[in-house]
């Protein structure tokens, strides 16, 4: 047995689970020394959204890392301190449709893997209070139990027998809270394929979770004092959208201290950006030199780059090397103007030679 478990019933006792089938054998619970159950499964929508408020949760960690571009520090510190509004959003579609798929990707995996996956509640750890976990699951081998879905363009992210980033936090958070020692993670790529994981635990990592979540949880929530302000795609977007319009003259005032640490970021971070740039270009030009007329990069099957001419098109090329066309493939509107999707589809190579190459690297 795993630690952080404790049976219940023998054998082929039990068999009834939401999301399962009757190849189960002995009933997991999580141990109640290890972690309290806070609500248990099916507990009502308001309850639950209140229930999250008290501490930090699998999704809220990978805010608090910066894996999520929905989410900034500062809007979960919003919420946790009970400056927003307790509502339930509406969910996206996308959402919707993985709440309505869970069942659909859990019964797929206790077939495939012959499980039981018994639905359980939300935990809060005895050992580190603050941490809320709301598993998938546990399974009837012990193991925690998380189902996911994702769309085509986050495919890339379980390619080569990866595990998104956000998954693996979120199973190492469910390990912590749980003591569990393993976690499947079930995901449903673009409604058609059915991909595999098993997370082991991993403590050194499970220790930079809990410092990570306890300096939010202490420092900022009960002290009531906002996170600084990061670079996050979600960071930036809800300051624009909570800005979207500036009072005309209006002005803050800082100090001359606050002005020159200001200044000095912005110019450590340009000269990074600067030099980085440099590092990149060099790199590029180095594929360009190996690749010279050729299109692709290989090591074996892999494909490493690509240097093909899928750019923008280029009229003063076309025209300087063309002339010939220029008049047949010009706008009657002005003479500047170049019709350039009949001529990419009469003189497809030509159009092709017109436009710039782009460098892509596959991984």
């Amino acid at each position: 047995m795993l630690p952080g478990l404790r049976p219940r019933g023998g054998p082929h006792r039990g068999r009834r689970r939401a999301g399962c089938h009757d190849h189960a054998e002995a009933v997991t619970v999580i141990d109640a020394s290890v972690a309290e159950l806070v609500l248990p499964p099916g507990a009502d929508r308001a309850r639950w959204l209140a229930a999250r408020r008290t501490g930090v949760g699998g999704s809220d960690v990978s805010t608090l890392v910066g894996l999520t571009r929905y989410t900034s520090p500062y809007e979960l510190w919003l919420d946790k301190t009970g400056a927003l509004p307790l509502v339930d959003d509406v969910p996206s579609e996308a959402a919707e449709m993985g709440q309505l798929l869970e069942p659909v990707v859990r019964d797929r995996f206790a077939r495939v893997h012959h499980l039981a996956v018994t639905q359980v509640g939300t935990y809060r750890s005895r050992e580190w209070p603050w941490m809320l976990a709301n598993p998938d699951g546990v399974c009837s081998d012990g193991a925690g139990y998380e189902g996911k879905t994702c769309s085509h363009w986050v495919a890339h992210e379980w390619a080569d027998g990866q595990t998104a980033d956000h998954a693996e936090l979120q199973a190492q958070w469910g390990m912590a809270v749980t003591g569990l020692s393993r976690w499947h993670v079930a995901v449903l790529i673009a409604g058609q394929r059915n991909e595999y994981r098993v997370i082991e635990r991993d403590d050194e990592l499970i220790g930079v979770l809990v410092d990570v979540s306890r300096r939010f949880w202490h420092d900022h929530v009960r002290a009531g004092v906002p996170p600084e302000w990061g670079g996050s795609d979600a960071a930036t977007t809800y300051l624009k959208d909570r800005y979207s319009v500036g009072d005309i003259d209006s002005v803050v005032e800082i100090d001359a201290g606050d002005r020159d640490e200001l200044a000095a970021e912005r110019d450590k971070a340009a000269a990074a950006l600067k030099a980085a740039e440099a590092v990149d270009a060099a790199v590029r030009n180095r594929v360009r030199g190996l690749l010279g007329d050729r299109e692709q990069l290989v090591c074996g099957d892999q494909v490493v780059a690509t240097w093909t001419n899928t750019g923008r098109f280029l009229p003063d090329r076309f025209m300087r090397d063309h002339p010939e066309l220029v008049a047949a493939y010009t706008e009657p509107v002005t003479a500047d103007v170049i019709d350039v999707d009949r001529l990419a589809a009469d003189h497809p190579d030509i159009y092709r030679a017109c436009r710039t190459r782009v460098l892509r690297f596959t991984n």
